[in-house]
């Protein structure tokens, strides 16, 4: 092998061996190769591969060529993604010493005045290291042909049956709802690809760095465990014929000198360098430039204070700083200086001294510490460098076979081996980034693919456990970088996790670790209270992935348990109780009274800790539930905890209270003046293990007898003490008594309610307070919660007159409020009974409920709906999920682009509401009851919401009914209804009664079900007399809300009482149901009844007096039309054409002789006597009708109306740059153009003027943050007053044109077309000469008309000019609207070109453009052409016709438009000239100059061809620029473009344009492809009936012109040529080739001319619409496209095509010229040359392509697939972090991220930033692929909009939190498109911005 040229290297390999390969073969054969051998190898080659250069003015460009084709580790132009204070990351750029590179180095550094400036660019060249390093090693261990072994190996396919692809951050993962065992089981892009899950329930994500595809793990799936790939692995044998055990011998020793290699060299402790290489260097002097500074990665940091600390210290440029700290981002360090010892090791210090200011945003504790950094030799970098590319090799070398797995996994069991598990597991730690990365995947790749490899690492993992993660918790590395990340891998496999709780003691283990590590030292009197300080914070939520760990752990429950494991869980519980224990009562607080509390107490880590823990308790409770041994050992367990804690159930004192005679002994525990705790997970745990003891035939009673025997006595009033007070607490803050504590309680109880802690905290506390219900008697029970609530005086009966003595004052309000939330309380205990253990349901009836009760308070998308539940623990809760919402709800499509879908709730099932459901929030509640009540009304129900049946509790819990019909209960109801009938009593509220009635609902309904044989509330309740109370309240006018509840509850009693005491009801029963004597009873039904009846009544009577007044006026009618005979009898003829169906074909024409005929049918036939049409221009025009407009101006509620000489009306417009209507190559090419947008409100220009002042002066104020100026020449943009549009300048409101001009009488003679193209041909000679006389006055109208030998009076031209005298004077304002305008346009352009020229890198040009440039002539003209142009696109696209309703917005702007190009070209002349004789000013003498070239390129055929024309865009200027010159001479006359005869002349030419390039484009043979066979042709009929004179000029005038002809006959003639010198006949040489050319190839031609014209027609009417102001006529259809003949007609055009070829004509004659360009007859020749040579025109299409966004995937996976394997442009190491595709062309960009930062202007933007400037003109749609996410980004703006893909409910999902399956939604996707085709993007982010009050976003960083 030839080793390359290596004269500059360090060490000269040893002489006198040829080859290492050989030395190692031969010490092979004698028994002596050690690993040494290949260490020392390693060690003394890297440092060859290992280059650096010092950036700077004078580059060695040697060590540049050295270093072109290497894989740059680091260098480059690398720069990283986040946001600023995304933190530190990692690149690592390397030095190494060369021995001619040192003093050059040297020279470098002095050259640099001081310090060494100019970057460092350290690389590694890993193509040469693998070909001279890793290649001999292979060699060595497969023979001879390595590559061929290799090529075999895979042939064999046994590289493994489980897929272990490591995932990068942010890459794509697939997880299947169906078949994963829980949710962390994921597949990669190319295994879900091939696998059957692909057409499952499957969910999308993206990971975050370190996990690994389970494809193929048994485990994982359900069913369906390989893809194909891998499935095709499990039939390969495990032996190899390759892998012989020789090869694996030498592989071995191959293997551990690797590891050795590796682990010694990545563990060289910072500045131990020295001892590490003693020896291994040359002349190791230590003065020699042979060090490094490497600073390292923190997550502290933020990147701008490291930039800043290299800028300010190390003296980096900033751009270098910005890579190098870029690099640490990636690779976790780079090198930042080379030099000697002593100056690297003081850059160290001066680093590490530099003391950081901490930034309020990240308050950390790492923050105050200093950059960590170290000094390193360089050999020892090269080293470790090429440790990082041997283990990636390695890595992907030990998936080629499963033999080299078994001999590596055996290599690192070794226990005295430095490289084994446990050293790699516990120095994870000390490595930077790469380097833990490199481990990591060669962990997995080496020990995951086997299950016994898997089992040996898990096991050496548990072990280490507790070293690992405190470690980890010291650390500051990310997760994802921590070796602790490798847990999800081991412990989510079920049998693993089951062998290591039971052997290895892990979940014992695990809890131990964090009860020490996290909440130990936060124990104060035996619980937890956490500091406010914020470094414990972020240590605690370190050390909360330990809890993570433990939900990995038990996440799978084994079918059945052995005793080892049920003992190892068992230990694990201890712990649990240990952790619980502490966390009952923590937290606790104390009601505040006097003052206020000084501040906020901590509460938040007390809730995270809750919500972490709580997944893994509800685990352990489902293990408990199935094993009985289990169950009951834990019962105790946790008994035996309860009972050993004495937060307030620890020696509190007991009183005796009674009520209705019954007494109780009760705690006497304050909850207003002691602490209380809303933290009680003890409690709440001894409540869901008792759920489960029904199940097993345990009860509470025979498992007190078992620990009464240990002397462990719990009692239910112990039980329940703790919840009771906490509820107590709750209803005391609802009562306003603790609002001295804070917002910190308000958000606890927040919380507590929240569907994230809710299951065990709020549901658990329920079901405390049933256990309690249940075990103890009720009316004690009853006592216990009147008592804790202190309403013991309330229950009894004399109250009132207790009441009577004492003043109300807020203590009474407050004793109302509490008897409220008692009273709901009991509602709570007694019916919320949807819970597996109370009562006789499942977890799906559970479910069930909760989603009834969320419909009813509105209907609610499917991600609405699963937000709002809590998550399950088994993975496959979404299914349940699925199945359970489709039993209780419809689903609802959703309807337009906006709406989602929704869940509607079945109807039947609105009989299941209970308004006092214990998930519903107080808004949730009043909105669900009103849509109750709504819904009841509806269906003339009674309107109430009454309590719903309930199901049947558990034996258990079967006591819990006889609260019901206990004494205290009843004398409680009897006693309120009491005090709701005294009209005297002050402690009643009516919602007091609401309650009472529901309760009296509950048991009514609970007798009448007859599950509780005891149950016997109907007699108890005779004795209460409640019936005859019932009856009173119906009766009572005070409670009118009420009765229909009264009514309903009435009802159900009677009913009982039918089914219980048929003797007593059955005689009024008959009576009522016999309906006579049942009016007395029925009397107070509902109010809904009443009200009905009353309504019935007015009804009535209201019609009737209305039927008489009709008769009335009837009869007047009559007598009138009597009277009047004569006057409705002319009337009714006249109105006859129009008062059958209004079609729009009946409706006549606009003109004062507006009789039409209603023969619209006739018209489309050939050539029909045409009725009189309203045209705008031509000699048949109509007259403008002058109408006065009349305005209010929107600022100072003025009426104004547009006066000549009055202050000008001003409308806020948007002026943009824009690309979106260029499709065509050239136009591409070219510069961007101007759009305006206006939305037509109009107001003073002096209101105005004040107004914009002031958003002036506020924007300066504006703080710099939230806007990026990336041009000086910014216009400041405000909002209109009064709809809040987006503007940066105004359009003059002007007077309608036609109004200035004189208005032509019938009789007028004009000069003809012929005239005017002569005049205009000499215009352009005369204003061509001016160019060069510095004092040259304008052509005189008599000399123009004279030279051009015009026959006709000066009088006729003025007729036909429609010159005005005498121009009435503008107001002094106008010109500064003017100014305004131009200046605004010309800022808009300006910072375009500006970045345009720059990225072009041309010196063309100054940055800025010159005031004088002749390019700013036509700027408003063109900015009107594209305006319009790009209207009548979107009107295309919309399917909208000229004639339809056009909003205000595109109609004032389009008219304001026109009238001020039209007045600014007036009025320009007016003012330069009013001065005098004066040399010409600049801007005439550049118009004069503009016009001249445009005459001559269209008259004259200088310049380009009619092919390369946008015929409309010439048509504009050509009406502006033109005319008014001709008039210059003097000043007091003009010219207004407003519909003269030579607008109508200039009109004329560019249809004749247009016209000779449609024919001259026309290809007879792809038109006639792309036609329908069976299509007719409807010219056909037309051309036939042509004047032969005609058709043969057509067919000449094609044959001679046509491109597609000339070619075909060109291409046959030299055909025939060839022929005939083959024949060599001489005399038939002259023949020539005809192109035919029938009539039906000339209706088709003609039909391709009409489609082609139709862009240029309906933009040209839009145009001399707004110019003559005359109004489309009604024959224009208002919802089909429009037509041809109509828009000819309109714009005074002849429609019948035959004409233009009449050779008579001066038509023809100008086809002619048109058609005869010298370029055309060029083009033709190329086209018929072959493609390599041809160099084509860039034509212009008559109809250019419409502009289309780029189509997307239809499925979003595929999408996100095809950009799986993009790599960064700057970093071909780095995967693409954020890739966002550019919807306008498709382009894939590195998305917010610095390692893709172009400059703009003067400053690094974002790749997308910079690509939106050259590719939307400043604006930009793009996609960010794996966040589903679009973004609208403007100039330093930016917003996010819905993406257009979507769900199957169709909700979006940006950021792929739910994960469902994508689809494209191409509404949605044409919403974008129609916002951003209308030029409405700007608007659309202006709005979005304002509305959002989110953190600012750093948009120009994209």
């Amino acid at each position: 092998m030839d080793r390359y040229d290596m004269e500059d290297v360090v060490v000269a390999p040893p002489a006198e061996c040829s080859s290492p390969l050989k030395e190692w073969r031969l010490k092979r054969q004698a028994g002596t190769l050690a690993r040494s051998d290949f260490i020392e190898f390693f060690k003394r080659e890297s440092p060859k591969y290992f280059d650096y250069q010092t950036g700077g003015t004078e580059t060695d460009t040697n060590a540049l060529t050295r270093c072109r084709g290497v894989n740059y580790m680091m260098g480059g132009r690398h720069r990283v993604s986040q946001s600023d204070n995304l933190r530190i990351g990692v690149l690592f750029q390397l030095t190494h010493h060369h021995a001619n590179l040192v003093p050059e180095i040297k020279r470098l550094q002095q050259s640099k005045q001081g310090p060494i400036r100019g970057s460092l660019k350290c690389m590694f060249k890993e193509a040469l290291a693998k070909e001279e390093i890793i290649d001999v090693l292979v060699e060595f261990m497969l023979g001879d042909n390595p590559a061929s072994a290799l090529e075999k190996l895979r042939l064999e396919g046994n590289t493994a049956t489980v897929c272990g692809k490591v995932f990068k951050n942010g890459e794509p993962t697939y997880s299947c709802r169906e078949c994963g065992v829980d949710p962390t089981c994921v597949l990669c892009v190319n295994c879900f690809k091939r696998s059957a899950h692909r057409f499952h329930k499957y969910k999308m994500s993206t990971s975050g760095g370190g996990g690994c595809c389970d494809c193929g793990d048994d485990e994982a799936w359900k069913k369906d465990h390989y893809c194909q790939l891998h499935l095709a692995n499990r039939k390969n044998p495990l032996e190899s014929k390759i892998l012989t055990d020789a090869v694996l011998e030498r592989a071995e020793i191959c293997f551990g000198a690797i590891l050795a290699f590796c682990v010694n060299y990545l563990e060289i402790e910072p500045n131990a360098s020295l001892q590490c290489l003693d020896g291994n260097v040359e002349g190791g002097q230590v003065d020699g430039a042979q060090y490094c500074t490497v600073l390292y990665n923190d997550e502290s940091h933020t990147f701008d204070q490291v930039i800043q600390t290299l800028t300010k210290i190390a003296k980096c440029k900033h751009k270098d700083a910005m890579e190098i700290v870029a690099a640490i981002d990636r690779e976790g360090r780079a090198v930042v200086k080379c030099d000697t010892f002593k100056e690297c090791n003081d850059l160290k210090t001066a680093i590490e001294n530099q003391m950081i200011p901490a930034t309020a945003l990240l308050t950390n504790p790492r923050n105050n510490q200093s950059l960590r950094t170290s000094v390193l030799h360089i050999g020892a970098v090269a080293c470790q460098q090429f440790a990082l590319q041997l283990l990636g090799w390695f890595q992907e070398f030990l998936v080629r076979h499963y033999l080299f797995r078994k001999t590596f996994a055996e290599l690192v069991q070794r226990k005295q081996e430095a490289f084994c598990i446990r050293h790699i597991l516990e120095y994870d730690v000390k490595l930077w980034k790469t380097a833990r990365t490199c481990w990591h995947r060669l962990l997995i790749s080496g020990m995951l693919m086997e299950y016994d490899n898997k089992m040996v690492l898990a096991q050496e993992f548990s072990r280490r456990y507790a070293t690992i993660v405190e470690d980890f918790i010291s650390d500051d590395h990310d997760h994802a970088f921590s070796i602790v990340s490798l847990s999800v891998q081991l412990f989510t496999v079920p049998s693993i996790a089951h062998h290591l709780i039971a052997h290895e003691g892990i979940f014992d283990k695990l809890l131990h670790t964090f009860y020490h590590v996290a909440i130990e030292k936060f124990i104060q009197n035996k619980t937890l209270h956490f500091s406010k300080n914020i470094a414990s914070l972020t240590f605690f939520k370190r050390a909360n992935y330990i809890l993570y760990d433990l939900r990995y752990l038990l996440s799978l429950k084994p079918e059945l348990l052995n005793n080892d494991l049920r003992s190892g869980f068992l230990e694990g519980c201890r712990a649990l109780m240990r952790v619980l224990n502490v966390m009952q009562g923590m937290e606790s607080i104390t009601r505040q009274t006097g003052q206020h509390m000084d501040y906020e107490p901590e509460w938040e880590c007390a809730f995270n800790l809750h919500i972490k823990l709580a997944t893994t308790i509800s685990q352990v409770i489902e293990w408990a539930a199935g094993d009985v041994k289990l169950l009951r050992k834990l019962y105790k367990m946790t008994v035996r905890a309860l009972v050993s804690n004495s937060f307030i159930v620890g020696g509190e004192k007991t009183e005796t209270r009674s009520v209705a005679g019954h007494v109780a002994n009760c705690l006497m525990y304050d909850v207003s003046v002691k602490p209380v705790s809303i933290h009680l997970p003890l409690s709440r745990f001894y409540a869901g293990i008792y759920l489960h003891l029904g199940a097993h035939e345990m009860t509470y009673d025979s498992l007190q007898t078992e620990t009464e025997a240990l002397s462990i006595k719990l009692t239910p009033r112990e039980i329940i003490e703790p919840v009771l007070c906490t509820h107590a607490m709750i209803a005391q803050v609802a009562a306003g008594m603790w609002r001295r504590n804070g917002y910190s309680l308000l958000h606890q109880l927040y919380f507590y309610r929240n569907v994230r802690c809710r299951v065990e905290m709020l549901d658990r506390d329920i079901v405390c307070l049933q256990i309690g219900a249940s075990l103890m008697e009720s009316n004690e029970f009853l006592i216990h919660v009147l008592n804790k609530f202190n309403l013991i005086a309330w229950a009894q009966a004399t109250y009132e007159t207790m009441l009577a003595e004492s003043p109300v004052d807020d203590e009474f309000m407050r004793q109302l409020s509490m008897i409220d939330e008692f009273l709901e309380l009991l509602i709570v205990i007694i019916g919320e009974r949807w819970m597996p253990g109370v009562s006789m349901v499942t977890e799906e009836d559970r479910l069930r409920k909760e989603i009834i009760q969320l419909l009813c308070t509105k209907s609610y998308s499917h991600s609405e709906l699963s937000r709002a539940l809590p998550d399950g623990n088994s993975g496959n809760s979404d299914n349940i999920f699925e199945d359970v919402i489709n039993t209780v709800a419809v689903f609802k499509k959703p309807v337009g682009v906006e709406s989602k879908g929704v869940y509607e709730l079945k109807e039947h099932l609105f009989e299941e509401f209970n308004v006092y459901f214990y998930h519903y929030t107080k808004e949730d509640k009043s909105k669900a009851e009103e849509l109750q009540r709504e819904r009841r009304k509806a269906k003339k129900q009674l309107v109430c919401c009454p309590p719903p049946m309930l199901p049947q509790l558990t034996p258990a819990f079967t006591s819990m009914a006889n609260i019901l019909q206990c004494n205290v209960f009843l004398s409680i109801c009897t006693l309120v209804m009491e005090r709701a009938l005294d009209a005297r009593s002050r402690s009643f509220t009516e919602s007091h009664l609401q309650k009472i009635l529901h309760l009296l609902g509950f048991a009514i309904q609970e007798e009448l079900s007859e599950h509780y044989p005891f149950l016997s509330f109907y007699e108890r309740s005779q004795h209460y007399g409640i019936l005859e109370k019932l009856d009173d309240l119906a009766r009572c006018p005070r409670l009118e809300a009420h009765r229909d509840f009264v009514v309903w509850t009435i009802k159900r009693y009677k009913e009982l009482q039918a089914k219980q005491a048929p003797s007593d009801s059955q005689p009024s029963g008959s009576q009522q149901c016999s309906g006579g004597g049942g009016a007395s009873e029925e009397q107070p039904l509902s109010s809904e009844e009443q009200a009905r009846q009353e309504k019935e009544i007015r009804a009535r009577l209201a019609a009737e007096r209305r039927a008489k007044i009709m008769a009335q006026m009837q009869s007047a009618q009559k007598s009138f039309m009597k009277s009047n005979a004569e006057m409705f009898a002319a009337s009714e003829k006249e109105t006859s054409g129009s008062t059958g169906a209004m079609e729009w074909e009946d409706i006549p024409a606009e003109g004062e002789e507006a009789a039409q005929d209603d023969g619209q049918e006739q018209e489309q036939g050939a050539v029909a006597l045409r009725p009189t049409v309203v045209a705008c221009l031509g000699p048949e025009r109509k007259i403008y009708q002058g109408s006065e407009a009349n305005f209010k101006c929107i600022l100072c509620f003025e009426n104004c109306a547009i006066s000549r000489s009055g202050p000008p009306l001003v409308s806020s417009a948007f002026v943009q740059t824009s690309r979106v209507i260029f499709t065509t190559p050239n136009m591409r090419a070219g510069p961007s153009a101007l759009h305006m947008s206006c939305c037509g409100h109009v107001m003073h220009h002096s209101c105005w003027q004040e107004y914009y002042s002031n958003e002036e002066s506020k924007e300066q104020r504006r703080p710099h943050r939230n806007r990026v100026a990336l041009s000086q020449a910014h216009n400041v943009e405000f909002h209109c007053p009064y709809c809040r549009t987006l503007s940066n300048t105004v359009l003059p409101v002007t007077e309608a044109l036609p109004a200035f001009s004189p208005a032509p009488s019938a009789s007028d003679s004009y000069l003809p077309l012929d005239s005017f193209v002569e005049i205009m041909r000499t215009l352009a000679a005369d204003l061509g000469a001016m160019r060069d006389e510095e004092m040259c006055q304008f052509p005189s109208v008599a000399g123009i008309l004279r030279k051009s030998g015009v026959v006709g009076d000066m009088a006729q031209f003025e007729r036909s000019v429609q010159l005005i005298r005498d121009p009435p004077k503008l107001h002094a304002n106008y010109s500064d609207v003017m100014a305004f305008l131009s200046k605004a346009l010309l800022n808009a352009r300006q910072s375009q070109q500006s970045h345009l020229k720059e990225q072009q890198g041309t010196s063309t040009g100054t940055a800025t453009l010159d005031p004088d440039s002749i390019e700013l002539v036509p700027l408003l003209w063109d900015t009107c052409s594209y305006t319009l142009q790009a209207l009548e696109i979107y009107l295309f696209e919309v399917q909208k016709p000229l004639k339809a309703e056009l909003p205000m917005r595109h109609q004032s702007c389009a008219i304001n438009l026109v009238r001020a190009c039209s007045r600014f070209a007036a009025s320009r002349c007016n003012f330069e000239l009013e001065l005098g004789e004066i040399p010409l000013s600049p801007s005439l003498r550049l118009q004069a100059e503009y016009s001249a070239r445009l005459l001559n390129e269209i008259f004259n055929q200088k310049g380009s061809s009619v092919l390369e024309w946008d015929c409309f865009r010439k048509l504009v200027p050509l009406q502006f620029g033109v005319l008014n010159l001709m008039t210059a001479e003097s000043a007091n006359q003009t010219v207004i473009p407003s519909g003269s005869m030579f607008d109508f002349y200039i009109l004329q030419t560019m249809f004749l344009a247009q016209l000779t390039k449609a024919v001259l484009c026309f290809d007879v043979d792809r038109e006639q492809a792309k036609r329908p066979g069976h299509a007719e042709l409807t010219q056909l009929a037309y051309v036939e009936q042509l004047p032969a004179r005609i058709r043969d000029n057509m067919v000449a005038f094609y044959r001679r012109y046509n491109i597609a002809a000339r070619v075909l006959q060109a291409s046959k003639q030299k055909q025939l040529a060839e022929e005939q010198q083959k024949e060599g006949d001489q005399q038939q040489q002259q023949t020539t080739v005809v192109i035919p050319c029938e009539p039906h190839h000339l209706a088709l031609l003609l039909e391709y001319v009409q489609r082609q014209m139709s862009s240029f027609l309906r933009c040209a009417c839009l145009f001399y619409r707004c110019l003559t102001d005359i109004d489309f006529p009604d024959t224009f259809p208002t919802d089909q496209p429009d037509r041809f003949e109509l828009m000819c007609q309109y714009l005074g055009l002849e429609p019948q095509l035959g004409v233009y070829f009449d050779m008579e004509t001066v038509y023809a004659t100008m086809m002619h010229s048109f058609a005869s360009h010298p370029h055309i007859g060029r083009e033709i020749e190329q086209r018929g040359q072959p493609e390599e040579v041809r160099r084509c025109l860039q034509l212009e299409p008559c109809l250019r392509p419409l502009p289309r966004l780029k189509p997307l995937y239809d499925d979003y996976s595929d999408l996100i697939n095809s950009v799986s394997d993009i790599f960064c442009p700057n970093n071909e190491r780095e995967e693409m972090k954020t890739p966002t595709m550019c919807l306008i062309c498709g382009s894939i960009l590195c998305g917010q991220s610095y390692c893709c930062q172009p400059e703009l202007g003067k400053m690094s933007v974002g790749a997308c930033t910079h690509h939106a400037h050259a590719c939307g003109a400043e604006v930009g749609i793009f996609l960010r692929i794996r966040d589903c996410q679009v973004v609208y980004l403007g100039r330093g703006k930016g917003c996010f909009v819905q993406p257009p893909y979507l769900d199957e409910y169709g909700e979006t999902d940006q950021g792929l939190r739910r994960g469902n399956p994508l689809r494209l939604c191409q509404a949605a996707y044409s919403r974008i498109f129609l916002q951003w085709l209308g030029h409405g993007l700007h608007e659309e982010i202006a709005r979005l911005n304002d509305n959002t009050n989110v953190a600012v976003t750093q948009w120009h960083h994209m």
